[in-house]
């Protein structure tokens, strides 16, 4: 490396090209380390399985405006006929989906002496004893519930269940020795509304992708009946999930006392709720790409015009007795210290953008190991950018190279 020194102080008597690139650079490496980081966040959250029977689940939803119909009577009938469709395997009324992004919140405690600060948050859904086969939960121990087990709730009644079905990540989360099933928990603190652990159930994901609890969800016996809506999901068997909609929509529609707002697959809702995440990486990607194109166009205008500039120079090298290797080499050397220098300063940038996108945004902490991702990234991509300049610049005969202009 005899030739660093003498390509560094080149660099410094033509410096503004040289940083100019270099904070280019630095910019590329900052930006695009973070938004690596935020793409594959949003994209692990979509590619997260719900736990559900994804490519065959159907929801329904109706409002009934007629207050003299009765709402019980009518979910009764309703469950009759949709569990009776061609290709339908299973049905259940429940008040919220998975990944939908609205649902139910609640807190669990495992002892009475434990405080709302100390209680587990998970996400509740409402089913009856239909609703393991209607969201393909495997009950992994335990039994399902039982239909004198099931309660109403209203806002005229509220009937509080005394068993419960939670995933295994939240029985982990109540009880970290593994020993859930059979416990019993508090709906509240103080010992009040206790509920006993009678199952427990593989995966799945609550109403929120994006939070902090996103495996801890919990089934409970309950039928809600708030202000006329009511909820179906839907399990059909594989390729049949069109026609029970088709179907469902149908029968639904056919009881003038409501309106039937929603028929729609499960993969829909996901694609709803994650559209948010999807324009994300879109956007991400495009950014990443747009840049990478822009810096290395720049280093290879750089070095076109470093080549075309000092053909005198290059030439007079070549009659010197360099070869062609040691012409390319020349130009990979200087890209390679622009680029050092762009990295080094891209570093600090980097650090801080994360640092406001976590403080502002709660992104999160971009994992270390992209730093050093992010740089061999670049080195490469200066070092391709620059190679065919640094091959025109070898190609150059050292007789028309030395010749006066």
């Amino acid at each position: 490396m005899n030739d660093f020194g003498p390509i560094f102080r080149t660099l410094l008597r033509n410096k503004l090209g040289a940083l100019l690139i270099a904070l280019q650079i630095a910019l590329t490496l900052a930006v695009v380390t973070n938004a690596a980081f935020i793409i594959s966040q949003r994209a692990d959250d979509v590619a997260r399985p719900s736990g559900l029977d994804e490519p065959n689940t159907a929801i329904f939803i109706t409002t009934l405006f007629d207050s003299n119909v009765d709402q019980k009577q009518l979910r009764r009938d309703d469950l009759d006929a949709l569990r009776g469709l061609p290709g339908v395997v299973a049905a259940v009324p429940i008040q919220s989906i998975p990944i939908s992004g609205s649902g139910w919140g609640e807190d669990y405690y495992t002892t009475p002496e434990m405080t709302s600060d100390e209680s587990i948050n998970f996400g509740m859904f409402m089913v009856d004893e239909h609703g393991l086969e209607s969201l393909d939960l495997e009950l992994l121990a335990g039994r399902n519930f039982r239909p004198e087990e099931m309660t109403e709730r209203s806002l005229d009644s509220f009937e509080f269940p005394r068993v419960t079905i939670v995933s295994e990540a939240l029985a982990d989360s109540l009880f970290p020795d593994g020993d859930a099933l059979g416990k019993t928990i508090y709906d509240e603190p103080n010992g009040e509304k206790p509920i006993e652990i009678i199952g427990i159930y593989d995966h799945m994901q609550n109403a929120w992708p994006h939070s902090d609890n996103v495996d801890r969800t919990a089934l409970i016996p309950a039928y809600a009946n708030f202000g006329g809506q009511m909820m179906y999901l839907v399990r059909t068997e594989p390729g049949r999930r069109d026609a029970v909609m088709a179907a469902g929509e149908e029968y639904l529609a056919q009881n003038r006392s409501r309106i039937v707002e929603t028929v729609r697959s499960y993969e829909e809702q996901k694609q709803r709720t994650y559209g948010g995440d999807i324009a994300m990486i879109t956007l991400m990607s495009t950014v990443i790409a747009i840049l990478t194109a822009v810096t290395g166009l720049g280093i290879v205008g750089l070095a076109w015009f470093s080549v075309t500039q000092r053909r005198k120079q290059i030439g007079t090298r070549r009659a010197l007795g360099a070869t062609r290797f040691d012409i390319v080499r020349y130009f990979m050397v200087e890209n390679w210290i622009i680029t050092s220098i762009g990295i080094a300063i891209g570093i600090a940038g980097a650090l801080t953008l994360n640092w406001f996108l976590d403080t502002e945004y709660n992104t999160g902490r971009v994992p270390l190991w992209y730093l050093p991702a992010g740089m061999i990234a670049l080195w490469l991509l200066g070092q391709l950018a620059v190679l065919l300049p640094a091959r025109r610049a070898a190609s150059i005969p050292p007789a028309l190279a030395t010749r006066s202009v």
